[in-house]
């Protein structure tokens, strides 16, 4: 099945990878859905999501670097995903493993052995590496990333990270936050509604508070697509209208822009207003998509880009 990618998009992820800044704090307390948990993430949510820099390994004498994408994590199971980068750019090899260790005084506890699953990025230059683990406690973490050599041999990459008591989003199985979101209908252009070149009318008919109560399941997306500036993110509204194009009739599919200004910014990322949405959804980076059952419940949650396939088989078990 075809996908549009727009070219702008392409072309600014490409150029981001090596983007990153510094944020600030923000003491703002998560807004509960009718389910979600009142526990409050004990770190600190950044002042610019958008601007947070990714965490990163070194790299390693072949090397290899890890950039994860995943960063939101908290003590229970969590889609860990990553991208490998070589000196000859992005590496697609198969067959990636994960060992997940808890480390604590200088010691490393090993977890869980996993394989990982290569998601493949539309445009097929590159892809996300991804796996479930459970975290049973908050600390420090690491994971051993073994990739397989061409010669036959298996190169390590140790990354570094911190896993909370509690993520900032809502984690699955808790409630969708019942946020009131702009609508088509609402502005005099939808370029008040996206940063996008791919402007599609029917991701902005229903607001996402009407969408979470009118029991049909929810794919929503926070992403703004013109300024994707890390190298996890992707074309996730792509992604979206593909979703909408083919379950159009039994889900609602809305998309809310990062930033509350769109039409405001003209590539200049100093005059951008971070979204209420992402505020009151507590989103500590800048791409998200979250799949919502019809009692208002998280089911999935994708931060970074995820694949057709990956938010697909997520909304099919509630179809």
């Amino acid at each position: 099945m075809g996908r549009s990618i727009g070219s702008l998009v392409i072309s600014v992820i490409v150029l981001g990878i090596l983007a990153t800044a510094c944020g600030t704090t923000d003491d703002t307390a998560q807004v509960d859905g009718e389910n979600n948990s009142a526990t409050i993430a004990s770190h600190e949510l950044p002042e610019r999501p958008d601007r947070e820099p990714l965490i990163e390994s070194e790299t390693t004498a072949d090397g290899l670097k890890v950039i994860l994408g995943t960063g939101d994590l908290g003590v229970g199971t969590n889609r860990i995903g990553f991208v490998l980068t070589s000196q000859k750019g992005f590496v697609t090899t198969p067959g990636v493993q994960v060992t997940s260790k808890y480390v604590s005084d200088g010691n490393a506890e090993i977890k869980q052995v996993l394989d990982t699953d290569f998601q493949e990025w539309p445009y097929g230059s590159r892809g996300l590496y991804t796996a479930y683990l459970d975290f049973d406690r908050a600390g420090q973490w690491e994971l051993d990333i073994a990739v397989p050599a061409e010669d036959g041999s298996t190169m390590n990459v140790p990354l570094a990270f911190e896993v909370f008591d509690t993520a900032f989003s809502p984690m699955e199985g808790k409630g969708a936050v019942p946020t009131k979101t702009r609508t088509i209908g609402e502005v005099q252009s939808i370029e008040e509604l996206t940063t996008g070149s791919l402007q599609d009318p029917d991701l902005y008919q229903i607001s996402l508070d009407q969408a979470i109560e009118n029991e049909m399941p929810t794919v929503v997306v926070f992403a703004s697509p013109a300024f994707c500036l890390n190298a996890v993110c992707g074309p996730q509204v792509d992604v979206l209208q593909e979703l909408k194009n083919e379950h159009k009739s039994v889900a609602n599919f809305v998309h809310v822009d990062f930033y509350d200004n769109p039409h405001q910014i003209q590539g200049d990322l100093d005059q951008a207003v971070i979204s209420p949405a992402v505020r009151e959804w507590r989103l500590p980076s800048i791409e998200w998509t979250f799949v919502i059952d019809q009692q208002g419940i998280v089911t999935a949650r994708f931060e970074g880009f995820a694949t057709y396939d990956e938010v697909n088989g997520a909304l099919q078990k509630l179809l």
